[in-house]
């Protein structure tokens, strides 16, 4: 008697300190997206701290504020807060694109930079997506892509995800994070853009060190 066995299918490992960054990624991406509605800010509140012995003294810092900010925040101020800071009136106060911050206007040579990347990459934009390429949250969703993959996208190399963080988010990171904290209008996303860079720099040192 013949048997016929589907072949099976193994997904690139992805370390658990891999999947930490990834989600961090994701995280950051999703609150400059969007305003967090009270789901998200009540995951943030009720999780854990990060050991400072493992991570390093700023990120855990950012982080257990973001956790305490989170806890006493609610999803009506945090909307009020994201389109005063990010959507404004006329004009955002806070740009959070790479063009912007790099060039001064908008849909410039960065942003022609990333598509050119993303198109190598093989990743396409989905039609219903407004948020434009070079925006900080798209960026950092394509590096939590090239950190653990999704379905049908396979994790990119470290050398990948290195070339992507160089070229598209380590020359302004700082630029964007420093306008959101010196902002009036910021309170929650202060503490949210303390985080962002905190982790951006740890991830600025660990690429650096990486051959």
């Amino acid at each position: 008697m013949s048997s016929t066995v589907a072949p099976l299918k193994l997904g690139a490992y992805v370390s658990p300190e891999d999947h930490g960054r990834a989600n961090f990624y994701a995280l950051i991406s999703r609150l400059f997206a969007d305003a967090p509605d009270q789901a998200l800010l009540q995951a943030i509140a009720g999780s854990p701290p990060l050991p400072s012995d493992d991570t390093g003294e700023p990120l855990s810092l950012g982080w257990s504020k973001l956790i305490a900010a989170s806890s006493v925040m609610d999803s009506e101020a945090a909307r009020e807060e994201y389109d005063a800071l990010f959507i404004g009136v006329g004009k955002a106060p806070v740009n959070l694109h790479a063009s912007h911050h790099l060039t001064g206007f908008m849909m410039e040579t960065p942003l022609a930079e990333v598509r050119g990347t993303l198109a190598t990459l093989g990743f396409a934009r989905v039609e219903s997506q407004t948020v434009v390429e070079d925006h900080l949250a798209a960026l950092c969703e394509v590096m939590r892509l090239l950190i653990v993959g999704a379905d049908g996208i396979a994790p990119g190399s470290v050398s990948t995800q290195k070339q992507f963080f160089e070229l598209h988010i380590s020359a302004w990171f700082d630029l964007c994070c420093t306008a959101i904290m010196k902002s009036t209008l910021a309170n929650f996303y202060s503490v949210v853009a303390q985080f962002t860079s905190s982790f951006l720099l740890v991830e600025r040192e660990a690429f650096a060190i990486d051959v």
